[in-house]
């Protein structure tokens, strides 16, 4: 049985997963500019790396080649779809690692990603299972960060699901404004690409999709390593470049 390690460098974590090629085993997350590499194994066959951090992706990259053979996502030459935008260049690696993710667990376009990382990216497959883009927002941690820091009245707090729509303090206040908020803003996006769509399907993932999950109204399955299984699928599928 093969050891495969899988990276995904994000802004603000990175998480770092181990898998026997077809299933995640196990994973750890830590912030991507304090790199922990002494959660890599010993040994492993091959790694296939995602990053939006290009100098951090070198630092881990020299690392793991040392060790084994591996695919950079960014150099992959294999996809379960076609690209459709106007600068493939400039599509993070992020993006294609949630579409696969959707191929990997089997669903059939059409379908939109939604990832709440540093930003709140939606994505866009087609039935044509063609890749045209989608939307960037502010992210929800981010957004709370940055209200914190410039509202004197406003203390950091630990956003929890919140159990109505008008909160009765300042705590319920933000969780109602972050967590329904943020699912209204999939959920007007969802609804709106149906219009065009009829048989849309929705996938949530990053790291404050486990509370916004619990409150979104519309059908949408929260797969909470959704960029790591797109990982293997990249794997799958780019076996020639090993």
């Amino acid at each position: 049985m093969a050891t495969v390690v899988l990276l995904d460098i994000g802004n603000t974590k990175t998480k770092l997963a181990i898998s026997d090629g077809r299933n995640i085993l196990q994973t750890k997350e830590f912030f991507s500019h304090e790199p922990d590499f002494s959660e890599l194994p010993e040994q492993f066959d091959h790694w296939v790396l995602s990053s939006v951090v290009p100098e951090l992706g070198s630092d881990w990259i020299a690392k793991l080649s040392k060790v084994a053979k591996g695919i950079q996502l960014k150099k992959a030459e294999k996809f379960d779809f076609i690209f459709d935008v106007s600068k493939k260049a400039e599509v993070g690696d992020d993006r294609l690692a949630d579409i696969e993710g959707a191929y990997f667990l089997g669903f059939n376009a059409p379908f939109i990603t939604i990832d709440f990382g540093t930003a709140s990216v939606i994505n866009l497959v087609t039935p044509k299972n063609e890749f045209v883009g989608g939307a960037i927002g502010p992210g929800v941690m981010s957004s709370f960060d940055c209200l914190i820091s410039k509202a004197a009245l406003l203390k950091s707090v630990e956003l929890e699901i919140p159990t109505e729509v008008i909160g009765h303090d300042t705590k319920t206040n933000l969780d109602a404004g972050f967590i329904f908020g943020f699912s209204f803003w999939a959920e007007g996006f969802y609804h709106e690409i149906k219009k065009f769509y009829p048989e849309l399907k929705a996938l949530m993932t990053g790291g404050a999709a486990s509370l916004i999950s619990k409150v979104a109204t519309f059908p949408c399955r929260y797969v909470p390593n959704l960029s790591l299984l797109g990982l293997l699928r990249i794997l799958e599928l780019n076996q020639h470049l090993l």
